[in-house]
């Protein structure tokens, strides 16, 4: 197995693409990487405009990073009621996304995520 790397790009706001926050900065990172894993709360109750919010962001700033490979990864789900994060994976997934979720306190959830990257990857 080669050595990747990897850059955490902290949330990007509203506005990002027009130099909002830290945003271009963070976009240029992003059009740097060879894939996406998208991470967002578990127990977010708009999980759909959340996920559209920084999508458009991307569109708005480079359309080329609406094609990169992405992952979407619920997490936090340690402290997501059951039934929010089942919700959550579907309105995700029916947007035709691959949805995973995991929580620190989960080393199942970990390997998974570990071994869906290594096959993106490879």
């Amino acid at each position: 197995m080669g050595k990747y790397t990897i850059a955490d790009i902290p949330g990007l706001i509203e506005g990002a693409s027009t130099g909002r926050g830290l945003g271009i900065a963070f976009l240029k990172h992003i059009e740097k990487t060879k894939l996406l894993i998208h991470c967002l709360d578990s127990a977010d109750k708009e999980i759909e405009k959340t996920y559209e919010t920084v999508r458009n962001e991307f569109k708005q700033y480079s359309a080329l990073l609406l094609d990169k490979p992405e992952i979407i990864l619920l997490t936090k789900t340690d402290l997501c009621e059951e039934k929010i994060l089942k919700k959550n994976v579907k309105i995700l997934q029916k947007m035709g996304k691959k949805v995973l979720s995991c929580s620190i306190y989960n080393m199942e959830s970990l390997k998974l995520l570990k071994q869906s990257l290594l096959e993106l990857i490879s």
